[in-house]
Order: C-alpha cells, then structure tokens, then sequence
C-alpha cells in the first residue's frame, strides 16, 4: 500500500509542476518572443495577420479574445482563416467568425458580420474595430474578438493587408 501512495504522490507532484509550467508558458514565450521573423512573410501587415508578432517579431499584446489564443498564440488568420473569409467555429467558442475581407467589411448591403445591422466599415472604424472591439454603430463586438494593441505603423500594416484579403 505503501508503494502505491508513494506513486500517487509522485504523479501528483508531476501533474502540478507540468501544470505551472503551462500556467508560465505564455510569460516565457513573450521573455523569448522578440525573434525577427520579419524575412518570412511579404509585409509587416501579412506577418501580423497570420502570427500575432509585430515589429521585431514581438507578440502584439491584446486584452480578451479566446483564452487559447494566450497559450498558442496566433494572428488573425487563426480565427478568420488564411483568406480573411471566416466562416470557422473559433475554438473553444460557439461563435462562427465573420469575414473580414476587405470587401466584405466596406461594401453596403447587409453589413452584419455576426452582429447587429450596422453601416460598412471604413478604415477608421477598422482600427476601432481591431484595437477597441467596436462594430461601426459603436456596439461591443463579441467577447472572442481580441482588442489588439498595436502601434500606428503595424494598424495601417494590417489595413494594407486586408485590403489584398478580396
């Protein structure tokens, strides 16, 4: 009996480091995050669409969006998909992303994305939408759209890729 307590122990003395390791995990990733990986992608604004890395490589910091996103980071095409077209459950999350192509988000017409009815988006209302979570009539987007805190270059480096999205 004896034996077998001191196994349980063990693996649970495993099981609750490997758990703090995880709970550490994104701290350290961002500790070692600062990697130029700027030579693999064609601009700044396909980098940050498909890696969540910014200037220098360095993980863009945002505030809600999907709790996994923390753990394995990612861009916006890790919920909107590598075209911009959505239409993917996003993990973790009963919610169906909408498009966000270029076209998609200006042109008039039903303009819903998922929301309320609101006018198109324009560039301006792009940026609020990407850095404050905010649709065009100034509504809370959903809770899994992550409030991205880049600088003014990497913002119009996104814009510029949306735009090739169509």
């Amino acid at each position: 009996m004896m034996k077998n307590s001191g196994l349980l122990f063990l693996a649970i003395g495993l099981l609750s480091i490997s758990m703090l390791g995880f709970a550490f995990l994104p701290y350290l990733s961002s500790l070692a995050g600062s990697s130029d990986i700027s030579g693999a992608y064609s601009s700044l604004g396909e980098q940050i669409y498909f890696t969540g890395r910014g200037d220098n490589g360095r993980p863009i910091p945002y505030d809600r969006g999907p709790r996994w996103l923390r753990l394995m980071g990612g861009g916006c095409s890790s919920c909107h998909g590598d075209d911009g077209q959505g239409g993917f459950q996003i993990m973790m999350s009963a919610k169906e992303s909408p498009s966000i192509a270029w076209e998609a988000l200006t042109e008039e017409g039903d303009n819903k994305h998922g929301e309320e009815k609101h006018a198109p988006y324009d560039k301006r209302t792009i940026k609020r939408a990407i850095t404050k979570s905010l649709n065009p009539a100034g509504q809370e987007l959903d809770s899994v759209m992550p409030r991205w805190e880049l600088n003014q270059a990497e913002l119009d480096a996104v814009i510029d890729f949306l735009k090739k999205l169509d």
